[in-house]
């Protein structure tokens, strides 16, 4: 298990997590400084090989179901431009879209990676291997890559 900066990670009740667990609030990468912010719910499983990486704000509300091998992170290295491709992608300043905000009840199934800038509503139902690039409404089933609406359950 790898937490970094547990200051910033605020866990609440009946959490459970399984091996290789790996939660990281960067508050600086090189000269950067930021100000990170994990919330995770309470009631919340997560199983093996979950990886969390955060520089702005990541929020996990109650009641959701994380499978195996799952990626979630509201940052990249650089920019997606042409100067951005002038340094080495370990040298780029660190970027956020956005925060990502995965609502309650939601379950997010095997391999799957959230990207920044991404709210999850309520009750939705993330497809194993799908790569979330955009919001995924309430009481919805997405799947693929990117993720898409598969169905819609109310």
């Amino acid at each position: 298990m790898i937490i970094k900066n547990p200051k910033y990670i605020s866990i609440g009740n009946g959490f459970a997590a399984m091996y290789n667990l790996r939660i990281e609030a960067w508050d600086k990468y090189g000269e950067q400084k930021f100000f990170p912010e994990i919330y995770i719910g309470n009631n919340v499983v997560f199983n093996t090989d979950v990886h969390i990486g955060c520089i702005n704000k990541i929020f996990i509300g109650d009641n959701v179901l994380l499978a195996s091998r799952i990626y979630i992170s509201d940052h990249s290295h650089g920019e997606v431009n042409s100067e951005a491709l002038k340094v080495a992608p370990v040298h780029r300043k660190l970027y956020s879209k956005g925060p990502v905000i995965i609502e309650n009840n939601v379950w997010i199934g095997e391999n799957v990676s959230i990207l920044p800038g991404v709210k999850i509503g309520s009750n939705a139902i993330i497809g194993a291997n799908a790569v979330v690039t955009k919001d995924v409404p309430a009481n919805s089933v997405v799947g693929g890559n990117p993720a898409r609406i598969i169905k819609v359950l109310v």
